[in-house]
């Protein structure tokens, strides 16, 4: 998906504005066109029943004339198709019945990617969002940057290949990482648990390898807008996700927003220095959970809640979720609700307003989870705005085939 700059609506720079006295833009005729076919599309994914022409018209206020030729060109982008006639049983038709149209979410791609120290994950998914094809790799943790980097683009293709999809109809790609990663989503500033990941330039290879927009985001950050898309908070425009695994790490909604600080550090609590650390470095260790092991579960959730107090206090959010990374299997559920408990009491007498604590839905899927919707983004803006700037999708005649 050809753009002349890469927009990534949930990212870190600002979205850009006009000056208040410029001069008012003039709409040419394709703009004007881009917007109208961006409303016919809209008018399609939001109506209850398929719609007819007759009903885009309407709800467009377009003529006739200019809806159909317009439903013609999302046609052949692929974007949206006839509905199948459904039949009156018992009832006959006086003649050809209208048509009707639908959006088709596999017109086009992306893709979400979670690098881990010692795995990587991609997930293929829908213009809906929905999961077409997950792929995982384990790897060693000591892995360089350029063979990490190479093991995420093994893993994309393979998911890519799994789905059967065409990968020139991937139209977006995230890279959720540890670490620190700039304003703008195209760098990595600092990895320290990932050998030689910052300088991999894991955006621009994977860029060349898919043919479309790359972003990297950190992977807590990530995991809240997973969160906050298919998980506990979607109700909650003030929340803070804790994510707990290799390392510690946060990543903060608010005004219903990603948060992400000045130069995208925000959210960066593994770098407190937590009560009862034995260790000189900032931090919590990592938790074995061990259900067994209930007066170590409750210590580290007592220290994990005084350490991120203040950071409560400033933000005021109104739900604290605890990533449940660490707790996949169903039997260390009752560790993984001991933990939140000690960490909600303990809160409850540090804070102000108490905020609600809830242990997430997702669990090993926040992260991947995050980077899907962050790529969807990329797309939805280009759906909302342009679609018809989008290439045309290939018939079996040309030599591709459809999705």
């Amino acid at each position: 998906m050809a753009t002349s700059r890469d927009r990534w609506p949930l990212g870190g720079l600002p979205q850009p504005h006009s000056p208040g006295r410029e001069l008012p833009a003039v709409v040419g005729v394709a703009d004007l066109r881009a917007t109208n076919a961006a409303a016919i599309l809209a008018a399609v994914r939001s109506a209850d029943r398929h719609p007819r022409l007759s009903t885009l018209a309407e709800a467009t206020k377009l003529s006739r004339p200019t809806v159909e030729a317009i439903v013609e060109e999302l046609t052949d982008r692929g974007l949206i198709e006839v509905a199948p006639a459904v039949s009156a049983r018992g009832q006959r038709s006086p003649g050809r019945p209208a048509r009707r149209f639908r959006f088709c979410p596999h017109a086009g791609f992306v893709v979400g990617v979670d690098v881990r120290a010692r795995s990587v994950s991609a997930c293929l998914a829908d213009l809906d969002g929905r999961p077409v094809a997950v792929e995982r790799k384990a790897v060693r943790a000591d892995l360089g940057g350029p063979a990490r980097a190479r093991a995420v683009v093994a893993v994309v293709r393979s998911a890519i290949e799994r789905s059967g999809a065409d990968a020139g109809r991937v139209w977006a790609a995230t890279v959720g990482t540890p670490g620190l990663v700039d304003r703008s989503n195209t760098r990595i500033r600092q990895a320290d648990n990932l050998k030689d990941w910052a300088e991999a330039d894991i955006v621009s290879v994977l860029r060349d390898a898919l043919g479309c927009p790359v972003a990297v985001e950190n992977d807590a950050n990530l995991a809240a807008l997973g969160e906050q898309w298919r998980g506990v908070g979607g109700a909650a425009d003030e929340m803070v996700f804790v994510l707990l695994g290799e390392r510690l790490g946060a990543g903060v909604i608010t005004g219903g927003r990603l948060l992400r600080g000045h130069r995208g550090a925000a959210g960066e609590i593994g770098f407190i220095r937590f009560p009862g650390s034995t260790s000189s470095q900032p931090g919590l260790e990592p938790l074995v959970p061990d259900p067994e092991a209930e007066a170590a579960i409750t210590s580290y959730g007592r220290r994990l809640a005084a350490g991120i107090a203040p950071v409560l206090l400033a933000l005021d959010p109104a739900l604290v979720v605890l990533g449940t990374s660490l707790f996949p299997d169903p039997g260390l559920r009752p560790a993984a609700e001991l933990l939140l408990s000690a960490a909600e009491e303990e809160a409850g007498n540090l804070l102000v307003d108490l905020p609600r604590w809830q242990l997430s839905a997702l669990g090993d899927e926040a992260v991947i989870t995050g980077a899907v919707r962050f790529a969807l983004s990329s797309v939805e803006e280009v759906l909302r705005t342009r679609p018809t700037s989008l290439p045309v999708m290939p018939t079996e005649s040309s030599g591709g085939k459809k999705a």
